[in-house]
């Protein structure tokens, strides 16, 4: 190939217009629906400029969730454990629906990206204040890693991967009784497999998910402590 006829590809491209590119795409198609090669054809340019400014794609996909996680309204103005981390995890759950594969890239990467760390800093410390002790640390990641976990599945329902509700539901349709427990159940997966309820179902699962896991987390503190307790 001749230097007249070699493509021109964009120029002026900075790391920060290439992660918008890379956002943009995890909006649309999910974090793990898009290659290397999308990437440079979203922004017209080569592999070896993304390579330049940015990395590998593992390198792009870390900074594409570090945006993400930056990017949400998470308040630390409190001294209560309890309120801190539902603030965080509850506004985690609203913003990760928005790029789906955020949160199972966390589940299986953990929490490596720098905006994490003040939050993650808070609530634990948060924790330790109120008597946690040893056991913070873990509190704190038992709540975090449910929220993410059932943000992930919900991002696979959303993509429309069988999680076998449609069977449950099919199970369910075929009952004859009229039990009250397994009509509600039918109720229940009816909205999750719902294509205009679902992805608002999967957010207030999630928020319910949330509010009793800290329910149980607040028995746990209560018993650590009100002191030993005695066995009858």
């Amino acid at each position: 190939m001749s230097p007249s006829s070699r493509r021109a590809y964009r120029t002026g491209l900075s790391r920060e217009l290439i992660i918008d590119a890379a956002q943009a795409l995890t909006a649309e198609r999910g974090l793990d629906g898009w290659s290397m090669r999308d990437l440079a054809a979203r922004l017209d340019t080569s592999l070896s400029v993304i390579y330049h400014h940015v990395g590998d794609r593992d390198a792009v996909c870390a900074a594409v969730v570090d945006r993400v996680y930056a990017e949400m309204d998470i308040q630390l103005d409190t001294t209560n454990w309890r309120r801190l981390l539902y603030g965080v995890l509850s506004s985690m759950i609203s913003h990760l629906f928005r790029y789906p594969g955020v949160a199972t890239w966390l589940l299986r990467n953990g929490p490596q990206t720098e905006a994490l760390l003040p939050t993650v800093d808070v609530g634990v410390t948060l924790m330790l204040e109120a008597g946690w002790g040893e056991e913070s640390a873990a509190a704190y990641s038992v709540a975090f890693n449910t929220c993410l976990g059932l943000i992930a599945l919900g991002d696979q329902q959303v993509a429309g991967a069988d999680l076998g509700l449609s069977g449950l539901l099919t199970v369910l349709d075929s009952d004859p009784s009229d039990a009250p427990g397994a009509r509600q159940m039918q109720q229940l997966v009816e909205q999750f497999t719902n294509d205009t309820e679902r992805d608002a179902t999967w957010k207030n699962y999630c928020l319910y998910a949330l509010d009793r896991v800290l329910d149980g987390l607040q028995v746990r503190l209560d018993q650590l402590t009100s002191g030993p307790i005695t066995a009858r």
